[in-house]
């Protein structure tokens, strides 16, 4: 991958937006640099008081430690707040800490920067004030915007644009109803090595699916046991399914391969009755949390639970998410998804 060149702040901006897909809101977003490459992206909803500002800014220094190469750190924040005396005591206390924290942790801040609806400032952490506004139509306009989206990448508005559109029909719904019941009705064996035969095939064949594929395989999502199996099968490696379902290997698993799984799952979200729809949406989270977009996976997870409150594989992931814990690939160096 070609070096990315940051020089101005939108550029910065604009790299935040990029590495995590969707322009977020009321957040804040930090980057690991590990000199002058981007490591880690995290992104956490803002909190609302000042109160808990070291809880707060130790669990976002947790979590950078996990990038063990960082050097330094820039972070942004994402707010509609106006920048005046008031958002400085509220965001004041929580940058502070912050700094303290990761200085704590071997990993400075570098720059930061508060970003509202029109403009962007620079935070300047000692003493807490901002820097003059930089109209935010400039991130649009910044020469590495321009490269990302040259090279295919995109900022979308929400993450609820960055699904696709849903068209449901009954005559799918009661398809997947029946492949359903023609599974559960074989022996686990059976049903497993169909599933695998299948899923393999649409991964590998490099060919658009057929609307009872889709079906068939939406509905082979829809048991927990072959939901987790195909979820193994994805990264292309011959190791044991718990190892990969927390993404830990010796060897980078097949990102390609994974891509390709999870344009299938869009696919099948787009199709999905909302009784079906909890299964590839959480698995889509799983990839999400691969690839090290946490922030990605809870809200994968949330909406995969707004189907199906009780799904168990979404509940444990969002726990799983909320202590922190980062899939072993998205770690490291040599197996970590890139895209930029």
């Amino acid at each position: 991958m070609d070096t990315l060149h940051i020089t101005t702040p939108a550029d910065l901006v604009s790299l935040i937006g990029h590495s995590l897909g969707y322009w977020p809101h009321e957040s804040l977003v930090c980057l690991t640099l590990q000199h002058n490459r981007m490591g880690a992206t995290l992104r956490l909803d803002l909190p609302t008081t000042p109160d808990h500002a070291t809880t707060y800014a130790r669990k976002v220094s947790g979590y950078l430690r996990t990038d063990q190469d960082a050097t330094a750190a820039v972070f942004a924040i994402f707010t509609d707040t106006t920048r005046d005396n008031d958002s400085k005591a509220l965001f004041g206390p929580l940058v502070e800490a912050l700094a303290q924290q990761l200085a704590l942790a071997g990993t400075p801040i570098q720059a930061g920067w508060i970003v509202g609806r029109t403009a962007i400032a620079e935070f300047r952490v000692h003493p807490v004030s901002y820097g003059p506004d930089i109209p935010l139509t400039t991130v649009q306009s910044s020469v590495l915007n321009a490269e990302l989206i040259f090279r295919g990448s995109q900022i979308r508005d929400s993450l609820a644009l960055a699904l696709p559109h849903r068209t449901i029909t009954p005559e799918f719904t009661a398809d997947v109803d029946t492949h359903l019941k023609a599974a559960v009705a074989q022996s686990f064996a059976q049903r497993t090595a169909a599933a695998r035969g299948l899923w393999s095939s649409l991964l590998d064949g490099g060919e658009e699916p057929t609307t009872a594929q889709l079906a068939e395989v939406l509905a082979q999502l829809q048991i927990p046991e072959l939901r987790d199996r195909l979820l193994a099968d994805m990264p292309g490696l011959d190791l044991p399914m718990e190892l990969l379902l927390f993404g830990e290997s010796d060897t980078a698993p097949a990102w390609d391969r994974i891509d390709t799984a999870e344009g299938l799952l869009r696919q099948l979200y787009a199709v999905a009755a909302p009784e079906h729809a909890a299964a590839p949406l959480t698995v889509l989270g799983c990839i999400a949390w691969w690839k090290g977009k946490g922030s990605i996976a809870s809200d994968l997870m949330d909406l995969a639970r707004s189907f199906d409150p009780d799904y168990r594989l979404a509940r444990l992931m969002s726990q799983m998410l909320g202590c922190g814990l980062v899939a072993g690939w998205a770690t490291s160096k040599t197996q970590a998804y890139r895209t930029l």
